[in-house]
């Protein structure tokens, strides 16, 4: 395998936890948003505009309960210059989110890109993100 394969295979394992984590802490552990944010962190959500971690969390504590189902993602390594060589990953997810715990009910679509940025502690904190939900028929989504 090339280098260059050997970075996306790791990149991939660490984004598929990165995903877990993060999408738990939407869902059921709100009070940890913050701790995956860099504090300025740009946030587009649904067109809203907001800047870090700890603004997203008081958004998503005004949400009714929510569980998100990713079903698909994408990641790329980035080089960014700035960065000591250290790679940034560009991620994209998509799924169905269902808000409030009625069954059937508040379910419809949703996409997310991150820039996840490293940082000195070797882990990685979302440097940019945004949100957006994706209208369809509930016919359109169920599986």
């Amino acid at each position: 395998m090339s280098d260059i394969g050997k970075v996306i295979e790791l990149i991939s394992r660490g984004t598929e936890n990165f995903i877990s984590v993060y999408y738990r802490a939407l869902d059921g552990h709100r009070e940890n948003i913050p701790l995956l944010f860099e504090p300025n962190a740009p946030i587009v959500y649904n067109g809203n505009p907001l800047v870090g971690g700890e603004a997203y969390a008081e958004l998503y504590s005004r949400m009714p309960p929510t569980a998100h189902d990713v079903t698909g993602y994408d990641c790329h390594p980035l080089a960014v210059a700035g960065a000591d060589g250290r790679l940034s990953i560009a991620l994209s997810t998509s799924g169905k989110v269902r808000f409030g715990s009625d069954r059937g009910k508040g379910l419809c679509g949703f996409s997310e890109t991150f820039i996840l940025r490293p940082q000195p502690d070797g882990k990685f904190r979302v440097g940019s993100c945004g949100y957006r939900l994706v209208y369809k028929s509930e016919d359109d989504l169920e599986p």
